[in-house]
């Protein structure tokens, strides 16, 4: 029996220990960037924006009266009947592969050790879906945005090398769709930044950026010094 309560203790220790240790190195709480955008904010774009990759309730966006436009970013034919010359001055894609488009849910611990459940590249939007937008969108009017970051990187890739007007922000880690903004996001070129961030937040980062131009032809990180540390999302 005293064995079997040392063997207990042992692997709560390492059970705690590794929870720990993946907090703190998913945390980015030891690196500040040393620089930082200041964005010109209220100007917003000059016409129609297309926002891709709401696949969350529409509520709120049919109360605003916004028009709304069904695709799949992964059929090619689908994508360019509805990115036609003229119709948007901007675009802001947000598609991407959730946690629930996985074959199946592995919670953390399983995750620590198995990695996250695999998908067929082929069938994620971070790429194809990312690149179809982009060749289907005409070159004067554009603006954007291993396993998923392979996937991301190749997007980004494709739309630097498509002679089109860009901005990417990579949000870093997005809290969940409740979590409150905090008015403290900032953009910044430091690709070592890691912070969680508000959904709202985001949002504002992204329409500033609309009206900015000087972020075009820029990759920024969307960081939160209010939230720095990823334990402290379980309290926020």
């Amino acid at each position: 029996m005293k064995i079997v309560k040392t063997t207990l203790k042992i692997i709560v220790v390492l059970l705690v220990v590794g929870v720990v240790s993946y907090l703190g190195m998913m945390s980015g709480a030891f690196h500040t960037p040393a620089s930082f955008h200041d964005l010109a904010a209220d100007r917003g774009a000059p016409g129609a924006v297309l926002v891709v990759g709401a696949t969350q309730n529409t509520a709120a966006l049919d109360a605003l009266g916004v028009e709304k436009v069904v695709m799949d970013a992964m059929d090619e034919q689908q994508v360019r009947e509805v990115i036609v010359p003229g119709r948007y001055v901007a675009m802001v894609s947000t598609v991407g592969t959730a946690a629930r488009d996985r074959p199946e849910r592995r919670n953390m611990f399983r995750s620590m050790f198995e990695g996250p459940a695999r998908m067929d590249p082929a069938k994620r939007p971070d790429y194809v879906g990312n690149r179809n937008l982009i060749d289907a969108s005409p070159v004067p009017i554009r603006r954007g945005q291993k396993d998923v970051v392979l996937l991301k990187n190749q997007a980004e890739d494709h739309l630097r090398a498509s002679g089109l007007d860009y901005t990417i922000i990579r949000p870093g880690g997005l809290g969940p769709s409740v979590l409150a903004a905090t008015g403290t996001a900032r953009l910044t070129e430091d690709p070592a930044s890691l912070s969680y961030i508000s959904r709202k937040d985001l949002a504002r980062l992204v329409v500033d950026s609309l009206g900015d131009p000087s972020t075009a032809g820029h990759t920024y990180t969307a960081w939160d010094r209010s939230r720095r540390n990823l334990w402290n999302l379980f309290f926020d």
